[in-house]
């Protein structure tokens, strides 16, 4: 990578000389060709201008052919110098001229082959005044003084030359230390960010599914209000956690960024689910309005974006609602999707803070149920990654419009028909659940209240058989604990060896949920493709992870599955086992004891 940079910057460096000499050269040229006693110095130099400067123009756009390039500029300056000084050129502003060849032959050429060009041309100059310009009767007659005179501040320009690139190649090689010691700091941090957020989201995600089964236990008035203050306080740290991680994720040089068509409407209908709820439970009106439009982006970054941008609209806003909407831009190549809100506004001064990490309108005492300040940090730096204008409109007291322009896709015949509200299992795994925790909304009352109804049994995963792939031992009796309160049968494994003999013995599994670090050398995508052959090549199936590595979750999207990022909400786990149930025929109630199935 660095000798490519390298190439890159020799290139610009010799396309910007033999500009610099195609202009110069030409004008000089014309300029002596209209003077009867300068005519021959005028010809050697357009010949040297067309034959040498010209191709070298040309060949620095090869990476093939730089190092012909900067060898034909260098030759040219050499020529055109020489016939100056035989031409009696340096008895005036030619000798200028001359004293640049070292500069360039060290600019172009780097310090070692810097000297030998440099040397080259001043042993050709002393050997013309000392041998053949005595002996040549067309040579400009210089005086022996004047001959030594140059020959000496010839070699003294190319120590200054020597001089200056040594003091240039010592801060470029600092430079490049520093660089290659930034490179390794960042790479370490990111190493530790990596295994700290996998390690930290293990108790986290254990201790939200914990407190998720708790509160489905009868408990009396004083216990549920306990509850409910730890559960606010669980949801608090998981979002601290998501929203940290997820932040330092954007610094990534990895980051990837797949660009694929997709409809507007799947997304927006998304949206629609992750706040219809926190929006009734605050008297907001939630428009999404439909499109028939396409997009051409990273549907999964596009997403973070609109979640955190219609979070801080349902958020910010108390009375009135907020509307999702869409329209042709650009005339026709760009979608312009807009979030408007009737919230409190921002001020003309504050509009350009409020993309700053941390910096919050209206919320100085920092409360947490208003976010941690990083959801537009987060919305600047993913369009910066996406290279999509964002742009902001607000009044204070009015509310704000933020708008961003998309690529726009074209849309197959059949995109014009909305997507139905089933969509199959796989699907899911199209818009990333793993990434909607990025934004969803702290504690507040009714976000309290609707996961509270969201925790609730459902009588659609009354006796689905769960196969549960898990190696950490809080995490795993969580998941049972959960499971098993809304009505599931749940046979767990904790490698991918143990799952398939347990696969074998129990012979029928409704669906699939297994970590994807899991013991010895196989992971959770290895697991699902071993036990399909075992329990049909249809098994519905989903990673959970606490890895937020990007080549995970491409490997998991890659095999058509759904990724549930630690800590996992229990209302997203629950959503995905529906629509597996949906996915499949109707289950019927299963006698354990008919089918015996021990955990492994």
């Amino acid at each position: 990578m660095n000798a490519e940079f390298g190439l890159q910057d020799r290139a610009r460096h010799v396309r910007a000389a033999s500009t610099i000499g195609l202009w110069v050269g030409g004008l000089f040229t014309v300029f002596n060709l209209l003077q009867p006693d300068l005519r021959t110095l005028g010809l050697i130099e357009l010949a040297a201008v067309l034959l040498l400067v010209a191709p070298s123009f040309f060949f620095s756009r090869l990476s093939s052919r730089v190092a012909l390039a900067e060898t034909l500029l260098l030759l040219a300056s050499a020529v055109i110098f020489g016939a100056l000084i035989v031409a009696g050129g340096i008895q005036g502003t030619g000798l200028f001229w001359v004293y640049t060849l070292p500069f360039l032959a060290f600019f172009l050429k780097g310090e070692r082959l810097g000297w030998v060009y440099s040397l080259a041309f001043l042993a050709a100059v002393a050997l013309y005044f000392g041998v053949q310009q005595p002996t040549w009767s067309a040579a400009y007659p210089h005086p022996p003084v004047v001959a030594l005179h140059f020959v000496l501040s010839l070699a003294f320009y190319t120590l200054v030359a020597a001089a200056f690139n040594h003091v240039r190649s010592r801060y470029e090689t600092q430079l490049q230390q520093g660089k290659a010691q930034a490179e390794a700091a960042y790479a370490s941090k990111s190493r530790f960010l990596a295994a700290a957020s996998h390690d930290l989201r293990q108790p986290a995600h254990a201790l939200g599914l914990f407190v998720a089964t708790l509160k489905q236990r009868p408990l009396d008035a004083q216990s549920t209000e306990l509850v409910q203050g730890v559960e606010s306080s669980v949801r608090a740290l998981q979002d601290m956690l998501n929203a940290f991680f997820d932040y330092s994720r954007l610094d990534a040089p990895q980051l990837a960024v797949t660009p694929k068509a997709f409809p507007v409407n799947p997304l927006f209908e998304q949206l629609h689910n992750s706040f219809a709820a926190v929006a009734a439970g605050k008297g907001l009106r939630l428009r999404l309005r439909p499109s028939p439009l396409w997009l051409q982006t990273d549907p999964v970054l596009l997403q973070r974006v609109l979640l955190n941008l219609v979070s801080n609209a349902v958020n910010y806003t108390e009375t009135g609602g907020v509307l999702v909407a869409c329209r042709r831009a650009q005339g026709g190549q760009a979608v312009r999707i807009e979030v408007w809100d009737s919230g409190l506004g921002i001020a003309p001064e504050e509009q350009s803070q409020v993309f700053e990490e941390f910096y919050q309108v209206g919320n100085g005492e920092r409360n947490r149920a208003k976010g941690l300040g990083l959801g537009l940090s987060i919305v600047r730096r993913t369009c910066e990654v996406l290279q999509l204008n964002l742009t902001l409109r607000s009044v204070p007291g009015k509310g704000s419009c933020f708008a961003l322009e998309v690529p726009r896709a074209l849309s197959p015949a059949a995109s014009a028909a909305p997507p139905s509200p089933g969509w199959p299992l796989q699907s899911l795994a199209f818009f990333a659940p793993d990434l909607a925790h990025v934004a969803e909304p702290l504690a507040t009352p009714a976000a309290a209240a609707t996961t509270a109804a969201s925790s609730l049994p459902a009588s659609d995963l009354q006796g689905m058989h769960v196969l549960l792939l898990e190696d950490d031992v809080l995490g795993g009796d969580a998941l049972v604990a959960l499971l098993q309160n809304w009505g599931c049968r749940v046979s767990r494994a904790e490698s991918a060896a143990a799952a398939c003999e347990l696969a074998r013995q129990c012979g029928a599994v409704d669906v699939l949920v297994s970590d994807y670090r899991l013991p010895g050398p196989h992971t959770g995508l290895d697991a699902v493709r071993m036990l399909r052959p075992i329990l049909g090549d249809m098994l519905p199936a989903c990673i959970i992870s606490g890895d937020t590595a990007s080549e995970v979750r491409a490997q998991v999207q890659a095999a058509g599955l759904v990724l549930l990022q630690k800590p996992v909400r229990p209302a997203k786990l629950r959503s995905v086992l529906r629509h597996a149930g949906r996915a499949q025929t109707p289950l019927a109630a299963a006698d354990e004891s008919a089918n015996p199935c021990p955990n492994l």
